[in-house]
């Protein structure tokens, strides 16, 4: 597919009306200009409306440097932007959002489609998930998984975080794999003490057979039944995660953990939650017969440890990795310093599962503290500002896959040319002068260098893509200290008779 200059995709205008912020100029590589509003991005492509009303779709890196960065600081700032988000019609202002008393499963989606069955691969569909199973499964059983899939969905859904659930880029439905044996499960990856994962990177939630209470011992017809109450604990940890799947780079792992175990902790039977008890997995004498939750099995209490040490779970519960500035100028020039004076990032001593029960724990307590501080009114407004974040990352990504493969193409000649480089330094009279510099006799001649490497892209409001997930924290910190929000989630607990 060719794609023409600028001034020929100006010719070919598609009447439409637009209601755009202002014009501007914009100016394509070769220095032509037009006078036009932003009408969105959406793929590497630009929209600009003209005075008229009449659009003009142009490729993004056919523009010049100014307007690919202005492009990638004003992303989420068009009027009627192409790349608008389906949930923004859906979502109301945070201060009409209230907090649920139950949830039921949502009875229009309960519908089972038996897509395949096969020795091995088996295949169902529910309203919103398409579940891929390595053995049969008995119609009662599906019919109970379903409504447990279903069930947080509709969970998601209803709590005032201003989530739209909806199906990871490209597919119609969430995916479940369900796997007959733990070797099964295992074999994928899945970490070896986990019931289940959400896999982020394949957008597909595993989970074994045994995790979800089902007999270990084939039935009728070759299938499958319940030998209990379906197990959904692990099912709401994980598809929680699943439905917040856009948010998930913007946030500290320690949330997104915490509000995976909130959900999951919270009392379910029959396709309801009941979110208006949900403090009580903090009871001091807890009702029922075990615990609820990811870390439900284990044989190991967890402990409060505190907000200070667990704001440093940001990319993995199980590593450290205390993230101070989301500024990219900032984070190369710590990076700098610490290269310079020799500090090397210490390393996280080996995490038990005795640790991980603790972080767990006080993610899922510092989760409930701000589900509850002052109604829940800065995690709403947290979850409005990561709404507004995942909407400017889109380009950039697209950016950085073009530079990728500009570099990969570059590689051959920059390989060739270092090798022509080793080749000359050991040329008679070939002196090598230290940073970079040499000397060579007037005969010599040294090899040509190779192009520049292309320009790194920029990263919205100059954000580090490592560090975006505390970019937005100060919104929950609300100008108190790790200390004192310490306090704070102590007090809280201590008030409602709740154990840390």
């Amino acid at each position: 597919m060719s794609l023409r200059p600028f001034t020929l995709a100006l010719l070919s205008l598609l009447a439409a009306s637009h209601a755009m912020s202002g014009p501007r100029a914009w100016t394509n590589a070769q220095g032509k200009q037009v006078q036009a509003e932003f009408g969105g991005v959406k793929d590497g492509n630009i929209t600009l409306v003209m005075p008229g009303g009449q659009t003009a779709v142009v490729l993004l890196t056919s523009l010049s440097a100014e307007d690919q960065a202005w492009v990638r600081q004003n992303a989420a700032k068009a009027v009627v932007p192409v790349s608008a988000d389906p949930a923004d019609a859906q979502r109301i202002p945070w201060e009409k959002r209230r907090m649920p008393t139950e949830v039921k499963e949502p009875m229009f989606y309960m519908n089972i489609k038996v897509v395949k069955e096969e020795p091995g691969a088996c295949i169902y569909e529910s309203g919103h998930f398409q579940f891929k199973s390595s053995a049969k499964l008995g119609a009662i059983l599906m019919k109970d998984v379903c409504r447990a899939f279903e069930s947080t969905y509709e969970l998601v859904r209803m709590m005032p975080w201003g989530i739209v659930p909806k199906p990871e880029e490209g597919r119609t439905k969430f995916q479940a794999e369900l796997y007959a044996t733990r070797d099964q499960y295992l074999a994928t990856g899945a970490p070896s003490w986990s019931g289940g994962v959400y896999v982020r990177n394949e957008k597909v939630f595993r989970m074994p057979f045994n995790e979800l209470g089902i007999s270990n011992t084939v039935g009728a017809n070759g299938a499958y039944y319940r030998k209990g109450e379906v197990n959904n604990d692990t099912i709401t940890h994980e598809i929680t995660h699943q439905m917040m799947h856009e948010y998930l780079p913007y946030m500290p792992v320690w949330l997104i953990e915490g509000l995976a175990e909130y959900t999951s902790n919270l009392a379910y039977k029959g396709g309801v939650f009941s979110v208006s008890g949900d403090g009580v997995s903090f009871a001091v004498k807890q009702p029922g017969s075990r615990n609820r939750g990811l870390m439900r099995g284990m044989r190991y209490p967890g402990g409060w440890i505190g907000v200070r040490e667990l704001w440093v779970y940001t990319t993995d519960i199980s590593t450290r990795n205390e993230i101070k500035s989301s500024n990219l100028a900032d984070r190369k020039a710590e990076k700098e310093r610490n290269r310079k004076l020799g500090l090397i990032p210490a390393l996280s001593p080996p995490t038990t599962m005795q640790d991980l029960a603790s972080r767990y724990r006080s993610s899922h307590i510092l989760a409930y503290f701000f589900v509850h501080e002052n109604g829940g009114k800065h995690l709403m407004q947290y979850f409005d500002a990561l709404h507004e974040e995942k909407k400017k990352w889109p380009v950039f990504w697209e950016q950085v896959k073009t530079y990728n493969e500009k570099l990969k193409n570059l590689r051959p000649t920059y390989d060739a040319y270092r090798k022509a480089m080793q080749e000359f330094m050991q040329q008679p009279g070939v002196k090598d002068l230290g940073d970079g510099r040499f000397s060579y006799p007037k005969d010599l001649a040294p090899p040509a260098p190779p192009p520049d490497p292309p320009k790194e892209p920029e990263p919205p409001d100059g954000t580090d893509p490592d560090a975006v997930c505390v970019k937005h924290l100060n919104i929950l910190l609300n100008d108190r200290t790790l200390e004192q929000l310490d306090a704070e989630v102590r007090a809280m607990f201590t008030k409602n008779g709740l154990s840390l």
